[in-house]
């Protein structure tokens, strides 16, 4: 029985879930966003992300971590944000001594819906499937970190 942690980084809006279970049979403990007003200072919205992480590891205990890695931004401010966001979540999680997955959005794609150039609506239907959810009213940042949980639970 393995609990897993996964995250779907970014700048005012932050999806994460918990899952447990096994390869085969993965069911959800919890899930949901960490979410900020438009205006929050990088200051402020780099604290509560630690300090929400870091109460996520000590609530839940995982046995693995994974993260969707950084992928190409057409907007450089955003991608150095969710860098900067990224950066606080490792460094969390390294402070509580765990190792984690870095996984590209291909390779999440690949192992929840079986293709690296799935859409999000195949992801979703796929991310319902596995842990037999209705995923209708969850936000994107949510399923992403499903979706991530999912795929480091495989590995």
């Amino acid at each position: 029985m393995t609990r897993v942690l996964g995250i779907d980084p970014g700048t005012h809006r932050l999806g994460w879930a918990v899952i447990g279970g096994t390869k085969s049979k993965p069911h959800l403990l919890a899930c949901d966003v960490l979410e900020f007003p438009q205006h929050t200072s990088s200051a402020e919205y780099l604290q509560k992300i630690h300090s929400f992480i870091d109460s996520l590891l000590l609530k839940y205990h995982p046995d693995k971590l994974g993260i969707e890695a950084l992928f190409a931004q057409k907007n450089v401010k955003t991608a150095i944000q969710v860098a900067e966001a990224r950066g606080v979540i490792l460094f969390t999680f390294a402070a509580r001594g765990y190792v984690w997955h870095e996984l590209s959005p291909n390779t999440v794609k690949s192992a929840v819906a079986g293709a690296g150039n799935a859409g999000k609506a195949e992801v979703r239907r796929m991310v319902g499937l596995l842990l037999n959810l209705d995923t209708a009213q969850l936000l994107d940042d949510t399923t992403d970190a499903l979706a991530v949980a999912l795929a480091a639970q495989i590995l």
